[in-house]
């Protein structure tokens, strides 16, 4: 899908300026009450089909108009026309986005009381998507918005921590058009030559902001979902060119236990089956799959197909993966607070897993481990797991916890057998976590250790730990 039709500014007339995409201007005075019904329908009811004369079915932003339509975010133009190509304030955006966003609005703190659009503003105020910053450096809600100024506002508003890993437009080097493309929000406009440009300074469609909003729509009601939709629709269509891509397409077809996909890339088959393996360890939670077998055109083509096989029955494998959720679920309720800081968080999780699993040291010795415990499964139902296990219930713990935590994989201090441990990122810092080694063999109830607890790269090296430097990225968290 495209973020934008075309590259380029737009000359537009006063009156079409002022015209809302979220219904005609209100005047001033209005309650919020009255403005919140303005924007979102009558008692919140979904609005009729769509009629706009200028949004047709072959148009690329038919059905996010649709769907806004639909739930009563936007209304169009009094003349019963949406005006695609037309320019939109960011006063206009903020409503928008806020309507997109819903819930009740807060203004307990009212700025730009004078405009039509204060409640919005004030409420994107409070919910931080409007800065001191933006106010002290010259916002004007009356001004066309860029759509680099759209897309902070949007990472913003859905409340993603906004990280540069790479660059993945060629005109723009931006920290939140960054994390636009990490999470399948927006990715640009695919060139011939295979770049991606941006254009940040433009300034922003009515088309591209029903884009956007229907994305924060979708994306704020289930970001899994949104994003793994969009992963499988980006692979079925485009070529896989870079490693993250690649990445994101295996791991949603682990997650997702699916046996086969088709897929393009120019990368040489041995580096994207090294992509493959290292995604598996990376979110080693979702990872059920034995082998993999490759079908491809020997004759030098790019097309690959691949297929996913299992040891055991798939739904049985859904069965023990459903199970570690809920238990995640009702761990994390037990133990996770809100005004926990992400360190105290990890440490719970840590604590919890020490003290309520055991490694399995004699299976181990005999070589009879159970299937389970390598699965988070193992740790959080049957309280017995080996390193892959301990990694995969702390991954998947801290995903319920809002914590961002990756597996790796290298070889302990004094050891020759591979072994697999955590990264989180804290406060912007990548630490490590070998819960596995901080869980005393044999078992003691109630003892834990913290020797190899949130440890620096520097530590986990001067204690013996020997693993790929280049893994240990900030890129894997994202």
């Amino acid at each position: 899908m495209k973020f934008y039709k075309r590259i380029g500014t737009f000359s537009v007339t006063a009156a079409l300026l002022v015209t809302m995409l979220c219904g005609a201007p209100l005047a001033e005075g209005h309650s919020a009450a009255a403005v919140h019904a303005e924007a979102s329908g009558t008692n919140g009811a979904s609005n009729p089909a769509l009629t706009f004369a200028d949004v047709r079915e072959d148009d690329w932003f038919y059905d996010d108009v649709t769907k806004l339509h639909a739930a009563g975010v936007i209304n169009g133009y009094p003349d019963g026309l949406f005006h695609p190509e037309g320019e939109i304030t960011t006063a206009e955006f903020i409503k928008v986005l806020i309507c997109a966003i819903g819930g009740p609005m807060d203004f307990s703190h009212r700025i730009y009381s004078w405009h039509w659009a204060s409640d919005y503003i004030s409420a994107a105020y409070k919910l931080g998507i409007i800065t001191d910053a933006d106010i002290a450096s010259g916002f004007s809600p009356g001004a066309p918005i860029t759509r680099s100024a759209m897309t902070k506002m949007m990472i913003l508003a859905l409340g993603i921590e906004p990280a540069r890993i790479d660059d993945p437009f060629t005109d723009i080097s931006d920290m939140y058009a960054s994390t636009a493309y990490n999470e399948y929000l927006l990715r640009g406009y695919l060139m011939e030559d295979g770049s991606r440009i941006y254009n940040g300074s433009g300034n922003a469609l009515r088309s591209e902001a029903a884009a956007i909003a229907t994305r924060v729509m979708e994306y704020k009601a289930d970001s899994y979902s949104y994003k793994r939709d969009q992963i499988l629709a980006n692979a079925a269509v485009n070529p896989l060119n870079t490693e993250s891509e690649l990445i994101d397409l295996f791991y949603v077809l682990n997650r997702e236990f699916m046996s086969e996909f088709t897929f393009e890339t120019s990368i040489p088959l041995g580096d994207w089956q090294e992509y493959y393996t290292h995604s598996n360890i990376l979110r080693v939670e979702y990872f059920y799959s034995s082998a993999i077998s490759i079908r491809y055109n020997r004759g030098g083509g790019t097309v690959y197909t691949i297929m996913l096989q299992y040891n055991r029955d798939v739904e049985e494998l859904k069965a023990l993966r459903r199970a570690a959720e809920e238990k995640a679920d009702k761990i994390i309720a037990s133990i996770i607070t809100d005004n926990m800081s992400d360190y105290e968080r990890v440490k719970a999780i840590h604590d919890y897993i020490i003290l309520n699993c055991e490694y399995d040291y004699a299976n181990y010795l005999t070589d009879t481990l159970p299937y389970e415990t390598r699965l988070a499964y193992g740790v959080l139902c049957d309280r017995k797991a080996v390193c892959q296990g301990y990694c995969a219930a702390f991954n998947l713990l801290c995903e319920r916890a809002g914590v961002r935590s990756v597996a790796i994989g290298g070889y302990a201090p004094n050891s020759n057998v591979y072994h697999a441990w955590n990264m989180v990122l804290i406060d912007g810092q990548i630490l490590y976590i070998d819960t596995t080694h901080d869980d005393p063999v044999p078992d003691r109830v109630g003892k834990t250790s913290y020797r190899y607890f949130c440890l620096t790269e520097s530590e986990m090296a001067s204690l013996g730990y020997v693993w790929d430097k280049n893994y240990s990225n900030l890129k894997y968290f994202y």
